[in-house]
């Protein structure tokens, strides 16, 4: 059985480096880099996040 992961299931940040298998200091230097694609949404003044959908048609595999 497979399972389909929701498409607008919303990534945030401080998730993303667990689903990468990297240390938060790296996302930070992907997202200064514009290797991540800017946030889709801002949860809150300090949490930002992307859709699933957002990082997978930009390459991310998560």
């Amino acid at each position: 059985m497979t399972t389909e992961q929701d498409p607008n299931e919303i990534i945030k940040r401080g998730d993303l480096p667990k689903m990468l298998h990297v240390c938060s200091d790296t996302v930070r230097k992907m997202c200064k880099a514009n290797k991540l694609p800017p946030y889709d949404v801002a949860l809150s003044r300090k949490t930002s996040g992307w859709k699933r959908s957002t990082l997978v048609a930009h390459g991310v595999k998560v």
